[in-house]
């Protein structure tokens, strides 16, 4: 395919990628609001935090549209949403907001994994040592959050940086369907760190949270005896939905970022990669809900109440009609 054919076939996708995302992630959370437990009020609120870190991410996606155009040597990124109305470095902090919000969201994940796992011990967390547990594990999130402000501040509000994206504009001036929003050069330490910090959180986290898994499930089993059936299987439903949804870094962000190490090396041109770079890593936010709903039993039960109770409607509607 044509750079042209990918943008314009993009150029449709993304809207109704975050449109349908959007009311996924706004049903979850009347979901999580209405029809969730008091007694996890904790974790009601961990999962709020996922949906708002994944709505985040999905309207990123969509009002940047980046293109990282991997064959200029400093690596050039180029918008070509609607963001291309706006100035480069407004593109490139929504850019940067949806790389955050991707690592936020993983986090939570794997935050709520360990949480479970100390539910399932029968251990009784305090709202301070759940807060101070989240802030360990939100740690490479700081970091990387201090690397992205030096990184705005020194190579993208700096006068230089201006007058290098106002060049490259220029020169892109005739094809007025992008524009370039930052220009990303490795030989600087903190782009090579922050990459090393998200690439070391794709790998690390899934690995973490089947570590988490296989212990809570060591424990549910340790506990038959003394656990209801219907709990034994809330337990083993929401554990199964954890391990989907980490089981998405793998899938979305591996492929996708072993690719761009190897045009980073190589310097070959893929189109592919250029175009989907960032939109196969927000492709989770419109995955999770759906996991979310079907895998936590409250969810599920409470769908499959409206269905029959529709059902019920429909079938009663037809008797009076017949």
């Amino acid at each position: 395919m044509l750079a042209e054919e990918y943008k314009t076939i993009l150029s449709i996708f993304y809207p109704i990628f975050f449109v349908i995302t959007l009311i996924a992630q706004l049903f979850l959370m009347f979901l999580i609001i209405k029809h969730s437990p008091k007694s996890i009020h904790m974790l009601r609120i961990i999962l709020g935090l996922t949906c708002i870190f994944q709505i985040i991410l999905a309207f990123s996606a969509f009002f940047v549209q980046v293109r990282f155009v991997t064959t200029k040597k400093p690596i050039e990124m180029w918008s070509y949403g609607v963001c291309r109305h706006f100035e480069p470095w407004i593109c490139y902090c929504f850019y940067q907001t949806e790389q955050m919000s991707a690592m936020a969201s993983g986090l939570t994940i794997y935050g709520t994994f360990y949480l479970k796992y100390r539910m399932v011990k029968g251990v009784q967390l305090t709202k301070l040592e759940i807060i101070k547990t989240y802030a360990m594990f939100f740690c490479p999130f700081f970091l990387s959050l201090i690397l992205v402000i030096i990184i705005i501040k020194t190579q993208t509000l700096s006068w230089e940086s201006e007058e290098q994206l106002h060049l490259l504009n220029y020169f892109l001036y005739a094809n007025a369907d992008y524009l370039a929003i930052a220009s990303l050069s490795f030989s600087k330490w903190p782009n090579t760190l922050n990459l090393m910090i998200f690439t070391s959180c794709i790998i690390v986290i899934p690995i973490m949270c089947y570590y988490c898994r296989k212990k809570t499930l060591s424990q549910i089993y340790l506990q038959l005896e003394n656990m209801s059936a219907p709990r034994q299987n809330l337990y083993k439903s929401f554990i199964m939905g954890l391990s989907v949804q980490c089981s998405l870094p793998y899938i979305f962000y591996v492929p996708i970022y072993t690719l761009y190490y190897y045009c980073l090396i190589t310097g070959r041109e893929v189109l592919f990669l250029e175009f989907h770079l960032t939109l196969v890593p927000a492709l989770p936010a419109i995955i999770d809900p759906l996991v979310s709903v079907y895998f936590v039993t409250p969810f599920r039960r409470k769908i499959m109440r409206w269905i029959k109770r529709e059902r019920e409607v429909i079938r009663t509607t037809s008797a009076f009609t017949k």
